[in-house]
């Protein structure tokens, strides 16, 4: 269904909205604890590669990402069914994620399978499965051969020194 019930409804959805947002940008900024921010305290992650608790996961994703010469995580679509009423909601979201590591470039398509509750007025994450849709790789072609950037002098990095960390937090 297509209609938004009611007000409480509409607000409990951003709410998840921002956990989804917190989870990508603490993978892209290598931000352990805005990682797990996105998630209760005792949420499960099934991604194959590791299932069980979040903050391990967490943990893994930030240090796994040491060698990585960038990641974007790009939310593309996003279904949510929030009920406000009961604290509960459930959600697929379509993620492209963007990498670079070692000489090549990676380009991955996923969805993640939410379950949200709200506690003590908190909405987050309480279950999450990631499902591989399809991978692309390549050499890595961060270059600018045409000098067309060259003038853009504030660079993006994947950890927490990156220029955002100045008005964001």
């Amino acid at each position: 269904m297509v209609k938004i019930k009611n007000i409480e409804d509409l607000l409990a959805e951003q709410a998840v909205r921002k956990a989804a947002t917190c989870y990508s940008r603490g993978v892209d900024r290598s931000d352990l604890d805005l990682l797990k921010s996105a998630f209760h305290d005792d949420a499960e992650v099934k991604y194959g590669s590791y299932d069980g608790h979040h903050a391990e996961f967490c943990k893994i994703v930030v240090d796994g990402q040491a060698d990585m010469d960038y990641t974007t995580h790009t939310v593309v679509n996003e279904y949510y069914d929030i009920d406000a009423s009961s604290n509960k909601g459930t959600g697929e979201i379509y993620v492209l994620a963007f990498m670079a590591a070692g000489g090549s470039e990676y380009l991955v398509a996923g969805r993640y399978i939410d379950n949200y509750e709200c506690r003590d007025g908190d909405w987050r994450i309480s279950s999450r499965q990631y499902i591989f849709d399809w991978s692309r790789t390549g050499d890595d072609a961060n270059n600018d051969p045409n000098g067309l950037f060259a003038a853009l002098t504030y660079r993006g990095k994947h950890t927490m020194d990156d220029i955002s960390y100045e008005t964001l937090d």
